[in-house]
């Protein structure tokens, strides 16, 4: 209780987030090693989906399912997982890691664009748009992308337009009345399963996969820490915060996924990718402000 008053919950929230989703490019990379992208969001998914559907039947809850709800639901699961999902996945398959998170890093401007258009009660003034600006000189800083000679420009352009999607789940989420995070965290999730599995049936074929041990683990951490978990955490952020704030955890997970390259794989942190995340949290700080003012 003390901690929320001194930190505000939507602070604890985004720094939780970003430490959840920012494992899952490096999750996402080791589980289409020897699965099919739309195969292993499918897989990613269905897990969440049981994790879901598990906690609903144990809470005695039930999901809503009003034609209103039904159309939000198939909307989100279109723009919010089925399609940035896939994207991603098969553009790890070839894309750098790093650059995927900074490509990713797009995000948060979208976000502020759309909410601009679509969102009459956020506050976007010019200092959101500086916060916003200031979080991607960060992410500039914290990837070093000048020093990545890795260039594959389809690769690049799906995970831009996968950005974009999820820009727009996120600003459409927003607009919900009546919003439940769990409600619309376990219906976008079903849908999405109803809508993968005749993609995965026609695209690719899954019966005559040997998928290693490593791969499936990864679907499966992905489907509960990354998708159940971090989908309710990014729900409820968006149910307490404005669109524009919620959509900078996408500053913060490039972050996190150099901290855990640091930590477990002896990979490098210097002191430039420090200097970036100072930029990110100042940034960060603005648009909190600016959209709470």
């Amino acid at each position: 209780m003390i901690l929320t008053k001194k930190i505000p919950l939507n602070f604890i929230l985004l720094f939780s987030l970003g430490l959840i989703w920012g494992s899952s490019f490096l999750f996402i990379k080791f589980a289409v090693y020897t699965i099919p992208p739309i195969t292993a969001v499918l897989i990613r998914i269905f897990v969440a989906s049981i994790c879901l559907y598990l906690y609903l039947i144990l809470t005695k809850k039930k999901l809503p399912l009003s034609k209103i709800d039904i159309k939000n639901y198939t909307f989100l699961a279109i723009f919010g997982n089925v399609l940035p999902f896939i994207l991603v996945s098969w553009a790890e398959i070839k894309a750098n890691t790093n650059l995927t998170g900074i490509i990713m890093g797009l995000m948060p401007i979208l976000t502020v664009l759309l909410a601009f258009f679509f969102i009459k009660k956020e506050k976007i003034t010019k200092f959101t748009f500086l916060g916003i600006t200031l979080g991607f000189i960060g992410l500039l800083f914290l990837l070093e992308i000048n020093q990545s000679q890795n260039i594959n420009l389809v690769s690049h352009l799906a995970i831009i337009f996968g950005a974009f999607s999820f820009a727009i789940a996120t600003v459409y989420a927003k607009t919900i009345k009546k919003f439940n995070p769990l409600f619309i965290l376990s219906g976008s999730t079903f849908f999405s399963c109803t809508i993968l599995i005749p993609l995965v049936l026609y695209l690719e074929n899954p019966f005559i996969l040997d998928p290693s041990v490593q791969s499936i683990f990864f679907c499966i951490i992905l489907g509960i820490v990354n998708t159940a978990i971090g989908g309710f955490v990014f729900f409820k952020l968006i149910q307490l915060s404005s669109a524009s704030f919620t959509s900078t955890v996408n500053f913060i997970t490039p972050f996190v996924a150099i901290l855990w390259g640091y930590l477990f794989l002896n990979e490098t942190l210097n002191f430039i990718q420090f200097f970036g995340f100072i930029f990110i949290l100042f940034g960060i700080y603005i648009v909190h402000k600016s959209t709470n003012a």
